[in-house]
């Protein structure tokens, strides 16, 4: 069962940009916990390469920071720790990314990690987007991976364009 419903009609038409973010909020509900850790993490990664983007100058040396074999920028760490460097993310919000990226790397590196493993369970405590317990409401692991991740991607996908906005401007420093 989706942890996120789909928006209507009348919400899609008030807010455009969430049309980009349906794709991914389908394929990570029909995901396995585990798929849905890359699914989520990919996304992450791919809006904060795009945030970074739309920030720095253009210039033909940006795609070099920021793909291809050892691009300096082209690790989902590096893409945190420079948008959160650029003040293009906050501190919860890197605080957060990094630590999906940590949970990302526990299922990534052994086939028999799961949501109920001590180390998982204690990261997907300390997320701040994820939905808390409440009254008789349990929220188990999973349920917090997959709430913080998916509040975090709603909190930047319309990031890069109000960034644009700001865009570095070329200078010249010989004056």
């Amino acid at each position: 069962m989706p942890w996120v419903r789909v928006p209507n009609e009348e919400v899609l038409e008030a807010n455009p940009h969430l049309k980009e973010f349906l794709p991914f909020l389908d394929t990570h509900n029909a995901e396995s916990p585990r798929g849905a850790v890359m699914v989520a993490c990919s996304y992450l990664d791919e809006q904060l390469r795009g945030i970074i983007d739309a920030y720095l100058v253009e210039d033909s040396d940006k795609a070099v920071l920021l793909d291809g074999f050892n691009a300096p920028l082209g690790t989902f760490s590096a893409r945190i720790k420079a948008a959160h460097c650029l003040s293009l993310i906050s501190d919860v919000e890197r605080d957060d990314c990094d630590t999906l990226r940590k949970i990302r790397n526990e299922f990534a590196h052994s086939h028999r990690v799961s949501f109920e493993d001590r180390r998982v369970m204690d990261l997907c405590n300390n997320l701040h987007h994820s939905a808390k317990p409440y009254g008789k409401v349990e929220v188990n692991s999973f349920g917090l991976f997959s709430s913080a991740a998916v509040g975090l991607a709603l909190g930047l996908v319309n990031r890069a364009h109000y960034v644009a906005v700001e865009r570095l401007k070329k200078r010249d420093w010989r004056r």
